[in-house]
């Protein structure tokens, strides 16, 4: 659940951990067409189940390609189709959200296009390299406003994974974790398995009241589940057209600040620009 649902946004008591908040740049996806999903799996190899028989469908090397939990067909190169199907994924060529795992215990891989599945984005690392793929250009032009998100999927530069997809990644942390991989000269009998993506940042894995606490890695984890659950009551500004309303009754503070220490979450949810609560000091 680590980058999907935040750790510490949940409430105290009964709930605690059945009632979850979703982290900083968790998406929740929709249905999708599946019918170009399955003939491209088609086209890349997949025999139809409806032709396939018991001898076959077992046979030694033989795994089930199955679609949203359904059983399209079997393949005898699992690998090969999913680096096709990911590779398509990164070109724009399916749709960003379709998810593609690999389950070696099942002899199995899943392709999913429903709804409701949680997903978040990461960066993609190259392999034979260890370096992302994301470069300071693309920083710059992000910043101008010449490129978005929408050209780091097209551009295969940035990706989104579900938390089945997750299990046949390894994802760095921050940069330094891969440039110590790069030190030590690749895989070694500690990792067996090179990076495949980067976090966008380590604070991502935080809700979006959880970010807003300064120095969170500094206190006891209970003190943060609190303060969400504090956040939450804080009195603000509810609106800007406070003299239009028709409200009878309206309970506002009459002199928000900006907070004096703030964390980077501040600023992306512009928090600044409403602020609720004053300085102690």
């Amino acid at each position: 659940q680590g980058g999907f649902l935040c750790p510490a946004d949940t409430p105290e008591g009964e709930a605690c951990g059945l009632v979850k908040n979703l982290a900083l740049l968790a998406h929740i996806t929709t249905d999708e067409d599946t019918a170009p999903i399955e003939r491209l799996c088609l086209d890349l190899g997949v025999e139809d189940v409806k032709m396939l028989s018991g001898n076959e469908i077992n046979a030694k090397g033989a795994y089930l390609v199955l679609l949203n939990g359904l059983i399209l067909g079997a393949h005898t190169r699992p690998h090969q189709l999913v680096k096709s199907l990911r590779t398509m994924r990164r070109q724009g060529q399916t749709g960003e959200f379709v998810s593609v795992y690999l389950h070696e215990g099942q002899r199995a891989v899943h392709i999913a296009t429903d709804g409701g599945r949680v997903c978040r984005p990461l960066i993609i690392v190259n392999e034979e390299t260890a370096k992302p793929r994301l470069k300071q250009v693309h920083l710059e032009a992000l910043a101008l406003g010449t490129l978005n998100i929408r050209d780091f999927l097209r551009q295969g530069i940035v990706e989104y994974v579900d938390c089945n997809e997750e299990n046949n990644t390894l994802i760095a942390v921050t940069e330094r974790e891969l440039e110590i991989y790069r030190k030590e000269g690749g895989l070694t009998d500690k990792q067996k398995m090179a990076y495949t993506h980067l976090e966008v940042d380590p604070l991502t894995i935080l809700g979006v009241v959880c970010g807003l606490v300064p120095f969170p890695h500094h206190n006891q984890s209970p003190r943060n589940t609190y303060q969400c659950a504090m956040g939450k009551q804080a009195m603000g500004t509810i609106s800007m057209n406070q003299y239009a309303r028709m409200d009878g009754l309206i309970y506002t503070l009459i002199y928000p600040m900006k907070p004096m220490v703030k964390s980077r979450t501040l600023d992306l949810i512009n928090f600044d620009n409403i602020p609720g609560g004053q300085n102690a000091c």
